[in-house]
């Protein structure tokens, strides 16, 4: 089964030439990865990604890039995957200083989601181990 990535519920709006973040996160079988690609072109900078394996032999991947934009720009992450590719999209519009506040608060959100998530598949993956350790005596 593949859970599909989701980045159009993102901020939408950032200043110019403020960075930002970028968060997909999927689920689907061992070897899936995420491509990221900006206006069309794919990209290679700024990309970090970390996978997690579940229990029933599924990865759940969570990639976020880190970008600057001077202009309206489209981003596209697509999960590639042996059960099958899917993709996700957004549109950045570009603003004023003015819209700063927001998109800040907008991204403390998301740190602290993906912080509480990493905490999170840290304790199962101690869980996991500590279930294989017990299987095995």
């Amino acid at each position: 089964m593949l859970l599909p990535p989701f980045l159009s519920d993102q901020a939408q709006h950032v200043s110019v030439r403020g960075p930002f973040h970028l968060f997909c996160q999927a689920t689907g079988p061992s070897g899936s990865y995420f491509v990221w690609k900006k206006n069309g072109e794919r990209m290679k900078a700024c990309i970090t990604e970390q996978s997690h394996m579940l229990f029933d032999g599924r990865v759940h991947v969570l990639s976020w890039v880190k970008d600057l934009v001077s202009g309206n720009t489209e981003y596209k992450c697509s999960f590639i995957s042996k059960a099958g590719n899917t993709t996700s999209e957004v549109h950045i519009t570009v603003e004023d200083s003015a819209g700063q506040d927001g998109w800040t608060k907008e991204f403390d959100a998301w740190r602290s989601a993906i912080s509480e998530h990493d905490k999170m598949m840290q304790n199962w993956q101690r869980t996991w181990e500590s279930c294989n350790k017990k299987n095995r005596l």
